[in-house]
Parts: structure tokens; sequence; C-alpha cells
């Protein structure tokens, strides 16, 4: 049996739909972790009887336990931290319930282990040898083409398949105009994490490394594989910009590891809470920045560099089979 962790801030947008998207291809139960939110996320997901809610927990529930010092330490002011910790929390109870596995995602990020049929997940994992202690689940990022979405899940195929392809001729880039020096700069056309996120066998003894990685409590790495996508929908249009920035805006400027936060994340940060722009105006600023135009995405689907020559894999892969469980198994309220 396989159970999912969430820890969501102002998510009520998708929310709902996530989890049952996650319950129709097979999670047995969810545990929802709210951090902060001011939102109606609780509300939205209230009578689903194999969700458990509650609140993050307090900076020093696990102070007691050593091997996670490092995010106790740092729960107050990272919310990496106090995912890392919500996530332990979940594998303590997944494992008493008796589940087998547990995936910790943020909410705008689907499971897929199948591009075209939609993914079936007892089956994915009874497949994983006994040896396999953790499945790292590699990132497609969702391709935005719309300025506003209705149900991004149900409606958005696209996805662009890696960051980078290896050379200065084949890496592919966006330009974004930073209001600050009125000027446009160029930026990876790939904006969001691009670390995948894991499935952890819960008898491995495992815990949290941060929230991309797990290690054993000794400082060894649990057996892993690569196998199956996350589906990360960021940023995906101007609301959830909007909203996703916003979230940031009282964040450290480092990640949990001592890392600086990347520059594109600082500006999008700074164009949407420092530079008084009005709701119009960055909805102006996502569609001429952030959106992918007509003209990108055929040049994405062309998928030719200096003239003529491929990069592999293509910039961009089709994924209908989440689609087709919104489509086929999904009941909206």
């Amino acid at each position: 049996m396989i159970a999912l962790v969430l820890t969501v801030k102002n998510e009520e947008r998708l929310l709902r739909s996530n989890l049952l998207y996650h319950q129709a291809i097979g999670i047995r139960h969810v545990f929802v972790y709210f951090d902060n939110t001011t939102d109606a996320g609780k509300e939205s997901i209230r009578d689903l009887d194999f969700v458990t809610i509650q609140d993050s927990l307090a900076p020093d529930t696990f102070a007691h336990l050593d091997f996670l010092e490092k995010f106790t330490s740092k729960a107050a002011e990272h919310h990496t931290a106090r995912q890392c910790l919500h996530t332990y929390d979940a594998m303590v109870k997944s494992e008493t319930m008796g589940m087998d596995w547990l995936i910790s995602l943020d909410a705008d990020e689907l499971v897929c282990t199948s591009k075209n049929t939609p993914s079936q997940l007892p089956q994915f994992f009874s497949d994983m040898e006994p040896s396999v202690e953790l499945v790292y689940l590699q990132t497609l990022e969702v391709l935005a083409q719309k300025l506003e979405y209705g149900s991004v899940f149900l409606e958005e195929t696209l996805f662009k398949t890696q960051p980078s392809f290896g050379s200065r001729f084949q890496n592919i880039t966006k330009a974004v105009f930073n209001p600050v020096t009125k000027k446009e700069e160029k930026f990876s056309y790939w904006f969001g994490q691009h670390l995948g996120k894991g499935a952890i066998r819960l008898k491995s003894g495992s815990i949290p490394h941060n929230v991309h990685r797990y290690v054993k409590k000794d400082g060894t790495k649990p057996v892993s594989v690569k196998a199956g996508f996350v589906l990360h929908y960021h940023a995906y249009d101007a609301p959830d910009f909007i909203k996703k920035f916003t979230n940031f805006s009282d964040r450290p400027i480092t990640f949990l590891s001592g890392t600086s936060v990347n520059s594109l994340k600082l500006l999008f940060r700074d164009v949407v809470n420092n530079c008084g722009m009005s709701q119009e105006e960055l909805y102006s600023y996502f569609a001429n920045n952030v959106q992918f135009s007509p003209k990108e995405v055929q040049y994405l689907k062309k998928n030719k560099y200096l003239g003529f020559f491929s990069r592999t894999p293509a910039p961009l892969t089709e994924i209908t089979s989440v689609q087709q469980v919104f489509q086929q198994k999904i009941k909206f309220k």
C-alpha cells in the first residue's frame, strides 16, 4: 500500500484535484500538513475520508531525535525543514498504518509512471526488486501556454524534458525582463526544481536528507533506482505565478543547505512583491516573460539548433495520461 504526504500553503486551487488524482492511480492514504495557510484549502478537502489533515508541526516536535537536528534547528526559518519533518512524521504514521511506500510531493506535483495510459501505482511498486529502498521520480516541468487555466491538470499536456542539453549551443534560454535594471536577461527555459522527488520504502530505515533526497540514519545511501516521473506544474499561469512568489516573499535567500536561491527565483519574487505592479501589470509581465508564446512553442517542437541539428531528448514531451484520469475517473464537486 502506498501513502502520500504534502506540505501546502495557499494551494486551494490545486489541492483537491491533486488528491483525487493520486487516489485514482492507487494512493491509499494522504497526509496534508498546512503551513501557515490563509485560504480555504482545509475546507476544500475536509470531506475526503482518505486524507489526514493537520497544521505544521511545532519546530521542537522531534527535538529529542538527534538525526533530525538539522531540520528541527532550522524549522522556524525554513519551510523546507518543516516539510522534511512532516515527511518523517508521515513515515512513522504510514508504517503504523501498514503502508509499504511513502511519496513526498508539493501540491503542484503529480506522480506519473506512464505517459500515454493512466498510471497504476500498485503495479509500478510491485514491479520493484525487493532490494530497492528508494525510487527517484524524475522531474518534467509543465509548459505554460495560457494566461489562466481553468484546470491545468486537465488542460495541459506538454512538458519540458530537462533543464540543459550538454552544450551552450543546445541549451534553451528565455528572455526575461528585469524591471530594476530595465534590461532583458537570459535564463534557462526551465524555471523550477530539477532534482525530482522520492518514493521511500518504509521499512528501509531511511530519513529525509532534504525535500528531494533520503539517507539512512547512519548516513549511508539507500538502494535506489530512477523510474517514473513527477510532473511539476510550476508557475503554470498568471494567478499561480502571483500566488507562488507571494508565498516566497518572506523566505530566506538561501536554501536549507546554505546554497543561495537562484537569481531567477529572486527576480520573480521581487517582481511580484517589490516592484509596485498592479494585478493587471503582473498578468502582463507573466504573459511577456513566463508564458510561452505560440512562436516559442513551435521552436521547441521543431527541436533544431544551429540550423539542422536535433537535441536528444527533444525539449518537449506530450503526456496524456493525467488528462485521461481526469476525464474518466474523477468527479469534481
